[in-house]
């Protein structure tokens, strides 16, 4: 087997193109990742074939070899051959440190942006300021996601000439938490990005400020409120669902509503009896008590409010409040 694999190595130079080809097959047949040094001639073929099974063999051997067989893709002269060996950047693990570095510097974009993935795996900060600072919009975005990006950077990245590189880091800052200039999130309301999570965060960080925000709160953002309010508001005290009261954003309160219980039924009533809620929502609200339809304050908020109301939804699931209780009662 040894000799097999040393003559189809040498047969790679063969001038036969023919005895070359069979060379190149035996070689693979074989799979040894020791013969990867010679395909590396094959990567100046000017033959097509020979230069792809080269890349074929980097490919399947590169990551046995370490980062120089890499490397050596990387600072090839050809773009294909570059772009290829920044694809197996990953499959380095920690070996994969210097050569994405390097490859930072690639005069291709591609190179660089595939070598800026490879390098959020490592938690340092030098790492994270070369990608933050890096000329690449596509790589400045990628540092945004860096785990340690610091707030600076991130914050000096909401006025990024990039969309991008600005949204990643508005992203970055609401997920973490960062405190910035409530001023700098303005813009990204008015381009309607993120905006149930900005005033989620000023929600945290300033919630006296609440007001000023909701206005730019939309109908299409309905249901991020209301997955947003099931997540994170624990009563109706919460300063966020207080400001979406306020502003008149009611539905997102009341399928919050909906799944709480006789703690918030005061909460509750108010948005059944409110006008400016939609009929439906008001409907679903007194259909949940069903199930309590026996205790005296819903019998009697119900009468009254069957008593008061024209709208033919409301009267329907009053009666059938009143015919729950009925049953319960005989």
């Amino acid at each position: 087997m040894a000799n097999d694999i040393g003559r189809a190595m040498a047969r790679l130079k063969h001038r036969d193109i023919r005895t070359r080809r069979r060379a190149v097959r035996t070689l693979f047949e074989h799979d040894d990742p020791n013969v990867l040094e010679a395909f590396k001639p094959l990567l100046d073929d000017e033959d097509g074939w020979f230069v792809s099974k080269a890349l074929d063999a980097y490919r399947q051997w590169a990551a046995h070899a370490g980062p120089g067989a890499v490397a050596t893709l990387l600072e090839h002269r050809s773009l294909e051959v570059r772009r290829a060996g920044a694809n197996l950047l990953p499959s380095l693990g920690e070996s994969a440190k210097a050569p994405a570095l390097s490859a930072l510097e690639d005069d291709d974009g591609v190179v660089q942006k595939k070598a800026a993935r490879a390098l959020l795996v490592f938690d340092e900060e030098e790492i994270a300021n070369r990608l933050s600072e890096h000329p690449n919009d596509a790589v400045r975005l990628l540092g945004m996601k860096h785990p340690s990006v610091s707030h600076t950077h991130l914050k000096t990245a909401l006025n990024d000439r990039s969309d991008g590189v600005r949204s990643a880091a508005l992203e970055s800052v609401l997920q973490h938490g960062i405190e910035v200039e409530i001023e700098s999130l303005i813009p990204f309301l008015q381009a309607n990005l993120q905006t149930v999570k900005i005033l989620a965060w000023v929600g945290q960080h300033a919630p006296e400020r609440l007001t000023e925000f909701t206005p730019h709160l939309h109908r299409q953002h309905l249901k991020s409120l209301s997955d947003h309010l099931r997540e994170n508001a624990k009563d109706s005290e919460d300063a966020f669902l207080s400001s979406l009261l306020n502003s008149g954003m009611l539905e997102p309160v009341a399928r919050w509503v909906l799944r709480q219980g006789a703690s918030e039924d005061e909460l509750r009533w108010q948005l059944i009896n409110d006008d400016r809620l939609d009929i439906i929502e008001r409907s679903k609200l007194l259909e949940r008590l069903i199930g309590r339809a026996h205790e005296p304050s819903i019998i009697e908020k119900a009468a009254a409010l069957l008593a008061s109301t024209d709208e033919e939804l409301l009267k329907v699931a009053c009666e059938n409040l009143s015919t729950a209780a009925s049953e319960v009662s005989s």
